[in-house]
């Protein structure tokens, strides 16, 4: 029982130090108190450092849905023709506004393949 639980307990520690090598998660920002305009931070780690964010759009992919109460953001992941960089970490910004509280990322390739699906509330 011992074994058993010496295994489990490296297993989780393990499995928590993977979920951190994952990246920052997404974020909101507001530049006002309450009212002001909302920037959306969006984050993603990529396979290689060659990659960057082509395009950043408000909707979401072709055969994806949301619910009335969200803001279906579409970022699109491609080569960057800069080159290699020194970092994976992937970064793209946009306004978004309107009375939805919760914003629903979808990251795809340029082929458009879904990559991760982030949800996030505005503040």
């Amino acid at each position: 029982m011992r074994v058993f639980g010496a295994t489990l307990f490296a297993l989780l520690v393990l499995t928590a130090g993977a979920a951190q090598a994952q990246g920052p998660g997404s974020y909101v920002e507001s530049r006002g108190f309450y009212t002001g305009p909302q920037i959306l931070h969006a984050y993603f780690v990529a396979s290689d450092t060659c990659q960057k964010v082509t395009s950043i759009r408000r909707g979401a992919p072709s055969g994806r849905s949301v619910g009335p109460d969200t803001i279906p953001v579409t970022v699109t992941i491609g080569p960057n023709p800069r080159g290699c960089g020194k970092s994976r970490l992937v970064t793209g910004t946009m306004p978004v506004g309107g009375p939805q509280s919760l914003i629903e990322l979808f990251f795809v390739n340029q082929s458009g393949r879904l990559l991760k699906t982030e949800r996030i509330s505005k503040p």
